[in-house]
């Protein structure tokens, strides 16, 4: 793995990850459409399945081999944490986040979780693959795991509940699912981490079937979450990725009546179909009805248009004032026509994409460390809770950002202008003059002077030495020849050429 170098696996682990159902994932990029902007960030769903099952593996053993004789687990246990890191994923839909959090919810289907569809293509890969290597009681632990005990049909028995934090943790969010992504993303994107996943999993340890951590790694733990903050603004909510993903989400909504992919999201068998494919399946769908010929027209335009790189463009933004967060809520495209003073072009609710970007710490508000237990001494059997002045004066004070972007579907430099202009007035008039937008609106154009030529046929006079004329000086220079022999690379390195030139 380019991440973590070699490692094993248990054999069912080998079995589950060789289903057809499971090599899906090689099928969705970790990080959606981000691949568009940065050209690494091409790496899958099951490179990082694979990593989070052996981190998952690796954190477990650690724990029972430091307080072997304390913690009364078995070896099966550890390969169904292995498992529960490997088939944590199994949910995600096309271009991941993108499907659930983007596309479901403009359909208003809120009552579906990919973590929920992870415990469902579990069962189906054990069904339709006939395995026999896990019991029952095995495959609902693994699903417990995946849901971190929350929602499952089995509660974590005591003595092991710190077995079901190591993948998805609900207590306080530090897991090996971030541990890998974080660190994997990074990579691929070429940004460089702060935080050490190693020390962490090192000066681990449970007490009170929890899983608790040295107070000396408070800072590490703290940069873990603040990388996660720095990831999400730079790469998972790029402007520019957002602006393609909308795109992509319009073209799935108006091709959906068609290719019915909201459809396939209650059953494991139709939705192991979905895959970041999805885009290429109006190119198959030749004879279909009039109504749906026309949906399907309308997101090849739009996908022709991406592939052309005509992009939704990005105006501008605003940050919410943390007075304000508790008071207000986001406009409509409708809300930010009607703030339209200009008349420059003709502004309409469709030209508009209101987006509403928050940023956080993994606890909204909240320090996420508030919700962790350290101890002193790696043979303590206390532990206690750590407020941030008794580490660092450097822990901020607010743990969550809120942002209002707005974007323009028509591209021209004219509606874009204008979708600006009607932002900016939206939040003078809500916000008053103390907030502004994050780029100030930019003028028309000026039109090209019209002593453009002249100006340049002097900076060929002066290539060329100034004695034969514009195009005779410049073909002296191309060619070497000619009276003006000073004139010659060399020479004219050494010189200083007026600014005009």
């Amino acid at each position: 793995d380019p991440v973590h170098g070699s490692f094993r696996l248990d054999p069912v682990s080998t079995l589950i990850f060789d289903t057809r159902q499971f090599q899906r994932l090689r099928r969705l990029k970790q990080l959606g459409l981000t691949y568009m902007v940065f050209p690494g960030a091409s790496h899958n769903r099951f490179e990082h399945s694979l990593g989070v099952a052996h981190l998952a593996y690796r954190f477990a053993t650690h724990l029972w081999t430091m307080q072997r004789g304390e913690l009364e687990i078995e070896r099966r246990d550890l390969r169904l944490v292995e498992l529960a890191g490997l088939c944590h994923d199994l949910g995600h839909g096309p271009f991941s986040h993108v499907f659930d959090r983007e596309f479901l919810r403009r359909k208003g289907i809120t009552d579906w979780e990919h973590e929920d569809m992870s415990t469902a293509m579990l069962d189906h890969i054990i069904d339709a693959n006939h395995m026999d290597s896990l019991t029952s009681h095995d495959v609902k632990t693994v699903q417990s795991m995946i849901l971190s005990g929350h929602g499952a049909s089995m509660a974590p028995p005591p003595g092991k509940r710190w077995l079901y934090e190591i993948v998805a943790n609900g207590r306080n969010n530090i897991d090996v699912d971030k541990f890998d992504y974080l660190k994997r993303d990074s990579m691929y994107c070429g940004l460089n981490l702060s935080c050490d996943f190693n020390r962490i999993i090192q000066f681990s340890k449970v007490i009170g079937d929890e899983i608790c951590f040295k107070y000396t790694e408070y800072i590490n733990l703290y940069q873990l979450f603040h990388t996660r903050a720095l990831m999400h603004s730079q790469v998972y909510t790029h402007k520019k990725c957002k602006a393609i993903e909308f795109m992509v989400v319009d073209a799935l909504l108006e091709a959906d009546s068609a290719l019915r992919i909201s459809d396939k999201i209650r059953s494991a068998a139709d939705f192991q179909l979905l895959d970041d494919n999805v885009l290429d399946l109006y190119r198959r769908f030749l004879n279909v009805e009039p109504e749906d010929e026309a949906a399907l027209r309308s997101a090849r335009a739009i996908i022709e248009r991406l592939r052309r790189r005509e992009l939704y463009k990005y105006a501008t933004e605003c940050l919410i004032p943390q007075a304000a967060r508790g008071q207000w809520s986001a406009p409509s495209p409708q809300d930010i026509v009607n703030s339209y003073r200009g008349g420059e072009v003709q502004l309409r609710a469709e030209d508009v994409i209101l987006q509403e970007n928050k940023i956080d710490y993994s606890a909204k508000e909240k320090n996420p460390l508030d919700a962790v237990h350290f101890f002193d001494r790696l043979d303590s059997t206390h532990k206690r809770k750590l407020r941030p002045e008794q580490i660092s004066s450097f822990v901020v004070a607010y743990h969550q950002e809120k942002s209002l972007r707005v974007y323009s579907r028509n591209s021209s430099p004219q509606h874009v202008r204008a979708v600006h202009e009607a932002f900016e007035s939206w939040v003078h008039k809500r916000f008053g003059s103390k907030v502004s937008t994050s780029t100030p609106c930019k003028p028309p154009r000026p039109p090209a002077p019209a002593a453009a030529g002249v100006a340049c046929a002097g900076a060929a006079a002066v290539l060329g030495g100034g004695g034969g004329g514009g195009k005779r000086g410049r073909d002296a220079f191309l060619d070497g020849g000619g009276s003006d022999s000073d004139v010659s690379p060399s020479n004219l390195m050494k010189s200083k050429l007026p600014r005009q030139a």
